[in-house]
């Protein structure tokens, strides 16, 4: 569901349907029908761990169209406003970095604001400020400009959900960030090179992302995880050992503009 909310509002960053409000709505809960099938149809889907077919289609819905509520809201349109937006630099001539940034946008009046879009049932849950923080990196040191806002959007928390203090949930939480903050980051990404060139690492193998490695019949740690899970007792309640966690998928596309441009 979060990749179908994430190819939708990415279509409507960067091909810029904003900027045709009359029938919005409308073409983008399309675009979200279309989507919807076309990915449920690449993806083995369990129906005793899933919502109904409809109550999917509902959520990635109510996601887009709440999400629109929350760009109109906060104004998260502007000179520039993409999504999917590449950020590669150096922190020094030996530790290149990058991300991928969901929204990044561009405003006389608020600045250069990203955001990083979830489809988290909890907000909270398995997420990290730091992400954000790190793509504040990235786009510092590519850009040599500091983002002013950085923040995430929970799209089923959007624009107008009711709060338990009586408010309304401005659709946005906001991540506080320093020179500091980022400069700590750099200085993490810089030790890590180093203790990766020095093979002074101790590998966490996780098998959902072991199996899409090619390397993952010579890795020690990997063939040895494996050697000791078949030495655990078979029961029924290890039918899910080894997943560790659902899996929040990051959004998908590509940005084509530069951030700092027009």
């Amino acid at each position: 569901m979060g990749i179908v909310i994430a190819k939708v509002t990415e279509t409507f960053y960067n091909d810029e349907l904003w900027r045709e409000p009359a029938g919005l709505v409308y073409r983008l809960k399309e675009l979200t029908r279309r989507e919807f099938t076309f990915e449920i149809a690449q993806h083995y889907i369990d129906p005793r761990m899933a919502p109904t077919r409809a109550e999917m289609l509902q959520i990635c819905i109510d996601g887009v169209t709440g999400f629109i509520g929350t760009v109109k809201h906060n104004r998260f349109v502007g000179p520039y406003a993409r999504s999917e937006v590449d950020l590669v630099a150096y922190v020094n001539k030996y530790t290149p970095i990058g991300g991928r940034a969901d929204y990044i946008i561009r405003r006389e009046d608020t600045g250069i604001t990203i955001l990083d879009g979830k489809n988290s049932v909890h907000k909270g849950r398995y997420t990290d400020p730091d992400q954000l923080r790190w793509y504040a990196l990235c786009f510092y040191l590519a850009h040599n400009v500091s983002p002013d806002r950085i923040g995430f959007v929970y799209f089923r928390y959007p624009y107008g959900t009711p709060k338990e203090d009586g408010t309304e949930d401005a659709g946005v939480d906001w991540v506080d960030f320093s020179k500091e903050d980022l400069q700590g980051l750099a200085q993490r990404a810089a030790g890590v090179r180093k203790e990766i060139h020095k093979e002074k690492f101790d590998p966490v193998p996780v098998p959902s992302m072991c199996r899409l490695c090619d390397y993952e019949d010579v890795c020690d740690a990997r063939q040895a995880q494996r050697k000791q899970n078949r030495r655990k007792p078979k029961n029924t309640t290890d039918l899910f050992d080894g997943a560790e966690g659902l899996i929040e998928f990051g959004l998908s596309g590509g940005g084509s503009k530069s951030p700092g441009g027009g």
